[in-house]
């Protein structure tokens, strides 16, 4: 269905994948709206591609954090900050919000104690990058979205689009 006066759907072109390594979680109690979670980042590397085709690589710094809510509707909110470095030596701030959201499959497994398994889960964002002049700038002058995949333990591997 198309809406009356609403432009060409924008395109999207790979920018970036993130593969983030998580340390152990702290719980920090409930606060308004639910529980409070902390998912510290201690590490992991990065891959870009600028809008101009020019590969970019790093890593990711320990010392961020996710700092999760698990709303009491069952809905996650992921407020992530941390850094990347690139392989010049830049340093990239990334502020990562988006929604982690379990099926009826995923719900279930978490009222029976469990993780929901990666395919019972749709997990979005919106990183917003602040960059240093040089090579990583044009992350300061583009809008991005990402998927968030958890493929093992204590790791999430986020795979950025620019939009077009």
């Amino acid at each position: 269905m198309q809406l009356p006066g609403i432009a060409v759907m924008p395109g999207l072109a790979a920018a970036m994948v993130i593969d983030v390594e998580l340390g152990p979680e702290q719980d920090l109690g409930r606060g308004e709206g639910g529980q409070r979670i902390d998912y510290p980042i201690s590490g992991g590397h990065f891959s870009a591609l600028d809008p101009a085709g020019y590969a970019l690589e790093g890593t990711v710094l320990a010392g961020g954090a996710d700092q999760f809510l698990m709303r009491d509707d069952g809905i996650g909110v992921l407020d992530a900050r941390y850094r990347l470095a690139g392989s010049n030596g830049s340093i990239v701030e990334i502020h990562n919000r988006g929604l982690w959201v379990p099926d009826a499959r995923g719900r279930a497994r978490l009222a029976a104690g469990e993780e929901p398994r990666p395919e019972e889960l749709y997990c979005r964002c919106t990183p917003v990058f602040t960059a240093p002049e040089g090579p990583f700038a044009w992350l300061n002058a583009h809008v991005f979205t990402g998927r968030v995949d958890y493929p093992a333990f204590r790791r999430v591997v986020i795979s950025v689009y620019r939009l077009l």
